[in-house]
């Protein structure tokens, strides 16, 4: 329907955004989960600009089942940087760079090759009382630590766009 003319224009936007996908590119299935996500969570239709695909969905269908007030639970998620603290009892450990707050979220088994410290483009998604990373987390190089935390940091003295923010680091992260 109607949101069929939008998927190409978002896809070019994200590849502005993010930088090129490629299907050589050893993260190009997490890329185009991480642009799912940014499509039906957070661009705002031309048509609706008030409204992303998620919202228009449940606006259309408001049925109160389970599976919608899981869908409700989508929109709630956060896109950010996250720096990993520790793990113990299925809980990773993590403060939002973004916005200096420290979250657990539920992971049933520990990441592999993750130390404290190492910093994470992810996906925060409410899931009844527990939070998940959505599928599209990525970590990123432990070399650019130190600017993507001035970056943070700076983000939280001035404002701005989050999600500009996060979209910047993965295109420089993808280059």
């Amino acid at each position: 329907g109607e949101l069929e003319a939008e998927l190409p224009i978002a896809k070019r936007e994200f590849v502005a955004r993010t930088g090129e996908l490629f299907e050589t590119d050893p993260s190009f299935e997490r890329r185009i989960a991480a642009f799912l996500e940014w499509y039906t969570l957070d661009r705002k239709l031309s048509f609706k600009p008030e409204m992303t695909p998620v919202e228009l969905f449940l606006a259309r269908r408001r049925d109160g089942n389970a599976d919608m007030a899981r869908v409700v639970d989508l929109t709630r998620s956060v896109l950010s940087l996250y720096e990993y603290k520790r793990a113990a009892d299925e809980r990773l450990g993590c403060v939002d760079l973004l916005s200096n707050s420290k979250i657990e979220v539920y992971e049933r088994r520990r990441p592999a090759a993750l130390v404290s410290g190492d910093i994470l483009e992810a996906r925060a998604i409410p899931w009844g009382d527990k939070l998940l990373f959505g599928a599209a987390y990525g970590v990123l190089p432990r070399e650019a630590r130190r600017a993507i935390q001035k970056a943070c940091k700076r983000f939280r003295k001035q404002g701005g766009d989050r999600l500009q923010l996060v979209h910047r680091v993965a295109y420089l992260n993808n280059r």
